[in-house]
């Protein structure tokens, strides 16, 4: 998983946090998986039910989930047919509305905030502590990054 989903979710959560809202992890058609209707996130890391507070919905229950709108970006609210295809303009315009907004100290008449644009760098430390602290590998990949740490990194 690259750090822009990490710290896009940093970003997601510190707004869930300030709003009282749930985040939802969907990370479902990942570039780094196959299946497409797979839920990546508790692929790579143990699910979590919150995060300071904050419940979190992040394994397959996803797919049993229908989100109520209306939806922020409002780009969200097409008809499903409509989202089939992003353009790049439309991905950088909900990035900078979505950084806008998480830098508010507003909320939004929305339901659900769809977050789903690269806010890389764009989180406070604190939020990208809290997740990193809370989030763990799965046991599989932990132990694959242990044996990588031991062989080149060890005593350095």
């Amino acid at each position: 998983v690259s750090g822009d989903c990490l710290w896009s979710l940093a970003s997601a959560w510190r707004f869930a946090k300030r709003t009282g809202r749930t985040l939802a992890i969907d990370w479902r058609g990942s570039c780094y998986l196959d299946q497409p209707f797979t839920n990546a996130f508790p692929v790579f890391f143990e699910p979590v039910e919150a995060i300071d507070g904050v419940p979190v919905i992040c394994d397959e229950q996803i797919n049993q989930v229908s989100f109520p709108g209306p939806f922020f970006p409002r780009w969200w609210n097409k008809a499903p047919i409509d989202c089939v295809y992003r353009p790049d303009e439309q991905i950088f315009q909900e990035r900078d509305e979505l950084d806008r907004l998480f830098q508010s100290p507003e909320d939004v008449a929305a339901n659900t905030v769809v977050c789903d644009a690269c806010l890389m760098w764009r989180c406070d430390q604190d939020a990208e502590r809290q997740i990193f602290r809370t989030i763990k590998p799965q046991p599989e990949i932990r132990a694959r990054i242990d044996a990588i740490y031991q062989e080149h990194f060890q005593g350095h």
